[in-house]
């Protein structure tokens, strides 16, 4: 095979302007579909304004203008950093075999069903951003009665089981030495604790590792967010995904597979010297290895590498639907934040029953990390200013008093004291709502 991927709506660029950073495409076709994705051709732009302008197929042509694929250029000299998994296009024209094709389906009924619903009304089912995957019916995951003495039914398991070939390795710290961080017995203990603190039990011995998903020095915040909802809503599966991970290197979730490279299962630069420091070895197997499973041309192979570990909205999507859980609703927008009546919006959705994931810049929660949008939080609890519930009367000056923001491993209020209602809007992108995973 020869070839570039192509190029679509969503896939990331990487731009050297000051503050611009990592970009995904914006515009693209409005009929022509890669994996679900609008094809990008020349001209179409990423978030930052860069219009694609070099690198693209000199005989592939999509409603009139080239065809962009991965490398393609941009006229902030930005490059295309990623494309579809399927399609490729080439410049070398190949000679092949002609056999009849089998009738095709009504295009403008499927075209209809991939594009989204005007902006004014809630964004449900099927999405633009969406993969093609998201229109097959889950494999619903087998309920069970109770999640949580499953979930102590699994870590029993894993623990009376003999120790046989493991799959993750510190190269630096590696099995049989005092400081290796996959150690069998450590990975028990910190499912335990995990589970213990974000279900409400008792420890049975103390343990640091945070209550929730932690993606510490990493960029696994996409992940993160994903894998707090499944420790919240199964945690059965939250359990046997490490379990499975550390013992064969693959688990499957619904109908997410998640099977990561080599390299994300023996990561370099693992730690500064002490267990935990840089990210907990049990988040490393599950967040890593979902962010890496879905990277077709970089391995996630150390906590130090922020590209690889980035998130798309697209990506988040994904894995929601693939697990079993539907999304309700959609704002996510890349070419500039919501608004107050947005933002209301969104937050009429949290409540018992959904995950209403956030894009946000980081500086909302953390001083000096930006306004871009480079940060997935998710709320329990919306925020609320001291003249109470943000509705579109609210104020702007009001000040933030309270929230409940899942973030970075924990569970609270992390707005700044002194925030105001104007003040986080600027940092806010959007969100997609999803139904629990059953």
């Amino acid at each position: 095979m020869s070839g570039k991927p192509a190029a679509r709506v969503t896939d990331p660029t990487s731009c050297p302007m000051p503050g611009h950073g990592t970009n995904p495409i914006v515009s693209g076709s409005p009929d022509v579909l890669f994996d679900g994705l609008a094809a990008a051709r020349h001209n179409d732009q990423s978030a930052c304004g860069a219009a694609i302008v070099g690198g693209v197929s000199a005989t592939v042509f999509i409603n009139g203008r080239n065809a962009a694929v991965q490398s393609s250029t941009g006229d902030h000299g930005s490059i295309i950093v990623g494309g579809s998994g399927s399609v490729i296009i080439g410049d070398t024209v190949t000679a092949a075999p002609v056999s009849a094709v089998s009738a095709m389906p009504n295009t403008a009924a499927v075209v209809a069903a991939l594009l989204p619903p005007a902006p004014s009304a809630p964004q449900a089912a099927a999405l633009t951003g969406a993969p093609a995957v998201a229109a097959l019916t889950p494999t619903i995951p087998a309920a069970v009665s109770n999640p949580l003495v499953a979930a102590a039914k699994i870590l029993d398991d894993f623990q009376a089981a003999p120790i046989k070939e493991r799959v993750f390795n510190d190269p630096a710290h590696p099995m049989g030495t005092p400081r290796d961080p996959f150690e069998k017995s450590k990975i028990h203990e910190q499912i335990e604790a995990r589970l213990a603190k974000a279900q409400g039990g008792s420890l049975k011995r103390f343990h640091p590792i945070s209550a929730y998903p932690d993606q510490k020095e990493t960029s696994l915040c996409g992940p993160a967010t994903f894998f707090y909802a499944l420790l919240m809503d199964r945690p059965d599966l939250y359990a046997k995904a490490i379990t499975e991970l550390w013992e064969t290197g693959e688990t499957t979730i619904g109908q997410l597979h998640i099977k990561p490279s080599h390299g994300a299962c023996n990561p370099k630069n693992f730690s500064h010297g002490a267990e935990g420091d840089r990210i907990w070895a049990i988040d490393w197997i599950t967040l890593a290895s979902l962010r890496d499973s879905e990277n077709i041309l970089f391995a996630y192979d150390e906590p130090d590498d922020m590209f690889s570990g980035i998130t798309l909205p697209a990506g988040l999507r994904k894995w929601f639907k693939q697990a079993g859980a539907e999304i309700l609703f959609d704002n996510t927008q890349f070419s500039s934040h919501i608004n107050q009546n947005q933002l209301s919006e969104l937050f009429q959705y949290i409540r018992p029953g959904t995950h209403v994931a956030t894009l946000i810049g980081a500086g909302m929660l953390a001083a000096n990390a930006g306004q871009m949008k480079n940060h997935w939080v998710t709320w329990e609890q919306p925020a609320k200013t001291l003249s109470g519930p943000i509705t579109p009367a609210t104020a702007p000056s009001d000040t933030i008093s309270s929230s409940r923001i899942f973030s970075w491993g924990e569970l609270l209020h992390q707005i700044p004291a002194g925030s105001t209602l104007q003040t986080i809007l600027k940092y806010i992108y959007g969100g997609l709502v999803f139904s629990k995973i059953p």
